[in-house]
């Protein structure tokens, strides 16, 4: 652990509030443009991850100020998953050495035994510090998108299947089951509360329910697709098939279903994220969808 770095002198830190998710917000934007060419973080993610009641972003944040300038930011959750993002006006100054220290020194005391992040392939001093400091790579994820330059083709279900609009209420818990019970087969993953994906998924300003679709079979949601139009784009935030019921053309069907509907409000791209646990990657490409960054997740024992 890198316990002999000092912020640089008039630095400032303190647990972020929720009055700070514009500053952080623009920060992560600066980050990710220097980092990979464009933002991908928006303010209702911030808000969201902030509103799960399992995060105290008393404990589990920190913020380094420059007088009034947010210049680093970082949060651990479950003493597992962190982030730490430096502006790249301030890159170089051994602000981010520090703010690993202190992720290890949190995800301890909140019991993690691993901690992790994931970071841009193309930020190579950023692998370099984790690298150095103990950290080894555990899997790869990327963002895969595709141009819907021509009106996609309706989906297709075999016999027995049926997709339908979400019901905003009656189908909160089909949604959040039929996602957990897909995601948790992946190795190292947390188990998600309702309450912290309803805060992370339904409440959040930006979700529309007319965007989250539902695949029944004899009653019962076995696969979903939940999206949101984000800065006039497409995102696939989440989706999941039941293990029994894939092979099916399931998930190929809710693409489809997605890249209509976005291409019915006039958006031209539609992207989405997934990573080398899920075993998905096949599938995006296999419907035209193509990579277009790439990530690593790189985690230490504490």
């Amino acid at each position: 652990m890198p316990t002999d770095v000092q912020l640089p002198d008039g630095l400032t830190i303190r647990s972020a509030v929720r009055e700070d998710a514009r500053s952080v917000f623009d920060l992560l934007a600066a980050h990710e443009r220097a980092a990979q060419g464009e933002a991908d973080t928006t303010l209702e993610d911030i808000l969201s991850d902030w509103a799960r009641p399992s995060f105290d972003l008393d404990a589990d944040s920190i913020v380094v100020s420059d007088g009034e300038r947010v210049v680093a930011e970082a949060e651990v959750y479950k003493g597992r998953r962190a982030e730490v993002m430096v502006h790249p006006d301030e890159w170089g100054r051994g602000i981010g050495t520090w703010l690993l220290g202190w992720v290890e020194r949190r995800a301890r005391a909140a019991g993690g035994t691993l901690v992790g992040q994931t970071v841009p392939d193309t930020l190579t001093t950023a692998v370099e510090l984790f690298r150095r400091h103990g950290y080894e790579p555990l899997w790869t994820s990327w963002i895969l998108e595709i141009e819907l330059t021509e009106p996609p083709n309706e989906p297709e279900l075999p016999s027995g299947y049926a997709l339908r609009p979400y019901v905003s209420g009656d189908d909160d818990r089909a949604v959040y089951e039929v996602t957990e019970r897909a995601f948790s087969e992946w190795p190292g993953r947390d188990a998600t509360s309702f309450e912290d994906w309803r805060a992370s998924a339904i409440d959040r300003d930006d979700f529309d329910p007319e965007l989250t679709f539902l695949i029944d079979r004899d009653g019962e949601p076995v696969g979903i697709a939940r999206c949101i139009d984000a800065d006039g784009q497409g995102w696939v935030q989440a989706m999941a098939v039941a293990r029994e019921h894939r092979g099916a053309g399931l998930g190929r069907a809710l693409l489809q279903r997605s890249f209509v509907e976005f291409h019915r409000r006039g958006r031209s791209v539609v992207q989405l994220n997934t990573d080398s646990r899920t075993g998905a990657l096949g599938l995006y490409e296999h419907v035209g969808m193509r990579v277009v960054r790439s990530y690593t997740h790189h985690a230490k024992e504490l």
